[in-house]
């Protein structure tokens, strides 16, 4: 008989295996085996599906043993791919794999979570939300937590998806169809990301229904002009992401449903004050809390105004990370408010409402009265 266990326990031990692990990625077989000490019967699948439904999954290893374990087909259990497994990356592509370095001041979130959760049942996800909110950079990180190589294309007016499979070019006299680097992505476990998909015109997006709905594409150059049909490989994640069409974001163009029925949909929101902090924190680690504290109660209320005031302009933590770059650099804390944030209000052709931002300051920094 199988014994119960809730998931307050399930992560309760998930966080001890953790910390006696060093953060490293936990297996199934890890928690299996401390819940058999404990009594529990649970079979690797179940703990996979159990996390998978907490929006946390857990790594795909299977567990080392000195003997080969014949497992019969019908016997195999039917369970998610996991997005965190063991894959075989060529040497190639190794490079393109996202450092460690990258990641030094990020801050997970549950919407990151969520995104993994997407990639891990083979869904094709569109992250999108405000700039700077972190929707391209999820993309990314989930492929740094996988140790799969990352690719990032970025939409435009005069995309076209078969020009990135390669080209034609001139060999010894004779035309000739080079293969490019997105060949070797998309037969290999990867993540591509498409950004900025609603900059692409709509009537360009037809070879993305097949990329989606059959997982393969014809390339009519290739092959020397005989044409050939590329298949993406298993482990091959296919992400988008967009800045929804708004009266801040008028560039692209809405996708039809005949492109967005094939995707799953993440809106990634603005960051929290303690996720602010927490992100400053980390990456500012020779500069104190209080004086943090106030260049994140700074950006909140400029944040605040920009929206009651209807400003056509986003502002995000990249410019908060600016304003405490160049104070931090020795500028002055008025001329890196200015040159961090506040002057790109003259780049909209809105130069009256900085001395507003002034104000804001003022009212956090008593010294710039």
């Amino acid at each position: 008989m199988v014994s119960k266990v809730t998931d307050s326990e399930l992560l309760e031990i998930f966080k001890e295996l953790e910390i006696a692990n060093n953060n490293q990625l936990i297996k199934a077989w890890q928690i299996k085996d401390v819940l058999a000490t404990k009594g529990i019967n649970l079979d690797e699948s179940t703990i996979r599906g159990r996390f998978i439904s907490m929006g946390k999954p857990l790594s795909g290893a299977v567990k080392p043993t000195t003997e080969p374990k014949v497992v019969k087909p019908a016997e195999k259990p039917k369970e998610i791919k996991n997005p965190y497994g063991t894959f075989t990356i060529p040497d190639e592509l190794k490079p393109f794999i996202p450092k460690a370095e990258e990641f030094d001041n990020y801050v997970e979130r549950d919407v990151d979570k969520r995104l993994a959760v997407h990639y891990g049942l083979r869904k094709y996800p569109i992250t999108q939300g405000k700039q700077g909110t972190g929707k391209t950079m999820g993309h990314a990180y989930f492929a740094f937590k996988s140790g799969l190589p990352f690719f990032l294309f970025s939409g435009h007016e005069e995309f076209r998806l078969q020009k990135y499979f390669g080209d034609k070019t001139i060999v010894n006299g004779t035309i000739e169809f080079k293969e490019s680097l997105m060949v070797k992505a998309i037969q290999n476990p990867s993540v591509i990301l498409f950004d900025e998909i609603n900059a692409i015109p709509n009537n360009q997006t037809f070879d993305f229904h097949a990329l989606t709905q059959n997982r393969e594409l014809f390339i009519k150059d290739a092959n020397n002009g005989n044409g050939k049909l590329y298949k993406l490989h298993p482990d091959c994640h296919i992400g988008f992401a967009q800045n929804p069409k708004s009266a801040k974001y008028i560039g692209g163009v809405i996708k039809p449903s005949n492109f967005l029925g094939r995707c799953t949909y993440v809106t990634y929101p603005d960051f929290t004050k303690k996720e602010l902090m927490q992100a400053t924190t980390t990456k500012f680690k020779d500069i104190d809390k209080d004086t943090l504290s106030k260049f994140t109660i700074f950006y909140l209320a400029i944040t605040e105004a920009i929206d009651k005031s209807k400003l056509p302009v986003d502002v995000s933590i990249r410019q908060l990370n600016n304003i405490i770059d160049l104070y931090r650099a020795g500028l002055p804390l008025k001329e890196a408010i200015e040159d961090g944030l506040s002057n790109i209000l003259d780049s909209i052709s809105q130069p009256t409402a900085k001395e507003s931002f002034f104000k804001i300051a003022q009212a956090v920094w008593k010294e710039l009265i």
